[in-house]
């Protein structure tokens, strides 16, 4: 028992799915990244080898000690005030 709108959903999701592969496979050209099935690229992007060991797509707490952006703002100086809401001086 489908009707219109579920059609619709289903047609929708089938073409989000097609523009991610087509988006994927474009970038895969432009670097020269040799693949198969284009069809992997429904849920995996083409810059991701997969090699936790990659310095691209790896951890940067493992690569280079570092923090990441949200550990860095949770860890930052909190005896600063900081209020973005205060009055305009006249």
């Amino acid at each position: 028992m489908s009707n219109e709108q579920d059609k619709f959903k289903h047609s929708k999701r089938l073409l989000k799915d097609q523009n991610a592969i087509k988006k994927q496979t474009k970038i895969a050209k432009e670097n020269n990244i040799p693949f198969s099935k284009p069809h992997r690229f429904a849920k995996h992007h083409a810059m991701d080898c997969g090699n936790p060991k990659c310095y691209l797509c790896s951890n940067p707490r493992r690569v280079w000690n570092e923090l990441t952006q949200q550990e860095k703002r949770l860890f930052q100086d909190l005896d600063k005030v900081r209020n973005n809401n205060k009055p305009m001086e006249e």
